[in-house]
Parts: structure tokens; sequence; C-alpha cells
């Protein structure tokens, strides 16, 4: 479920990315034009990397509830580390796997079939 919010996010951004793409292909060569779209692709990018580390966070957050729901006591901090280094690297060896690398192609490339339909 979380790889489905990755995936919408991600695919949300790169639609208003490449619509403003598009837009600026279509006009004239404006050199001041191009590198404030430099600029603000570099915001949109870090803007999408905090979003995507909000988002692990959330994957974490979730795994630490789940094994606190099962006791009593708190986890102590060597838990907490091991847990959300665990679940790190399973959010992302889930997101890497060729499965989900596909459908995120797939998708990205209707995004931008529906993007540069008139």
């Amino acid at each position: 479920m979380g790889i489905i919010i990755i995936e919408k996010a991600i695919t949300h951004r790169l639609h208003e990315t490449l619509k403003d793409r598009l837009k600026m292909a279509e006009g004239k060569w404006d050199s001041t034009s191009f590198s404030q779209k430099m600029k603000d692709s570099k915001n949109e990018l870090t803007e999408l990397q905090n979003a995507l580390n909000e988002l692990m966070v959330q994957f974490c957050l979730r795994a630490l509830r789940v094994y606190q729901s099962t006791r009593p006591e708190p986890l102590r901090p060597n838990e907490v580390a091991m847990l959300v280094r665990n679940e790190l690297n399973n959010a992302i060896a889930d997101l890497t796997a060729q499965p989900n690398l596909e459908n995120i192609m797939k998708l990205a490339k209707e995004a931008w079939q529906k993007e540069t339909k008139p």
C-alpha cells in the first residue's frame, strides 16, 4: 500500500514537471526562462526528496507502532534503531523490486502520454 502512495506522489509531481517542460519547449528559446526553470526544478527536487523522506519516516513509525503494540515495556533504543534500519531496507527493497519498477515505468509512460496529448 505504501508503494502505491509513493507512486501516486511521484506520478503527480512528474505530471506537473513534464507539463511545464512541454510548455517551455513549445515557445522560443529563452535563456532567462530556462535558467529559472532549472532553479525551480532544483527546488522541486528538494521538495520531492523531503516528501519521500517524510514518507519513509511514516513507514518506520508504522513498524515501530506495530512492534510496540506487542509488548507492555517501551522499545529500547537499540531495538528502535534495528527496527528503523530494517524497515527502511525493506521499503527500499520492495520499491526497487522489478515488478514495482515496471509498474512505475508504466505509470510514468502513461502520465507522459496524457500530458502530451493535445
